[in-house]
């Protein structure tokens, strides 16, 4: 369902002028210059012939929101724009740990159930049981894992460089999971015919 889709759309978008419309999930907008990378990305995009789709390009529904209520109106409005996008793209470096931004994950299944393309990209892909091992402390456990001071066992010993239903869900959209950065991810959408 997703393949068929995907190229139907990409091939009639590409025929009839009409930007694929592309959504930029992933940490940036936790950087100071959040609103700068993720504008340069948007002008990536557009050098490819896309149309980029940033969480800041969301409209909230209602006025003078704050706390909750803004928190919930930011999940509706990019939620809004993952349903109005064609491909999802998503940064899946580690954020605040050794693991992919809460959002993006949330972000990626949610394209995967709307049966829209996902690509994701890593700076280095290292499998994930060894990046945990890199930056949270762990022991030997008698399982023979290695386990976290919270109790969990280092076990998703696959070879995947992020959690396997992230990695699984991008492969199974029809998409591609990437080492390389955003900018590689357009340039093999580009390529396609």
């Amino acid at each position: 369902m997703h393949k068929k889709f995907y190229f139907t759309l990409f091939t009639e978008s590409k025929t009839n002028s009409i930007p694929v419309k592309i959504y930029l999930a992933g940490p940036e907008v936790f950087l100071p210059n959040a609103h700068e990378v993720l504008g340069h990305h948007k002008e990536l995009c557009k050098k490819y012939g896309f149309t980029g789709l940033s969480p800041f390009d969301s409209v909230l529904e209602g006025k003078d929101l704050k706390g909750m209520d803004l928190a919930r109106g930011i999940y509706l409005a990019n939620a809004k724009l993952i349903k109005e996008c064609d491909i999802l793209i998503a940064n899946c470096v580690s954020f605040r740990g050794p693991l992919v931004d809460d959002g993006t994950a949330w972000e990626i299944g949610y394209a995967f159930a709307l049966g829209k393309k996902i690509y994701g990209f890593i700076d280095k892909y290292i499998p994930v049981n060894e990046n945990v091992a890199q930056r949270v402390p762990t022991k030997q456990h008698e399982s023979g894992f290695l386990i976290d001071g919270d109790g969990y066992l280092l076990n998703e010993d696959f070879g995947n460089a992020v959690n396997l239903m992230l990695e699984f869900s991008i492969e199974e959209s029809g998409g591609k999971f990437i080492e390389g950065g955003f900018e590689d991810i357009l340039k093999l959408l580009s390529a396609q015919p």
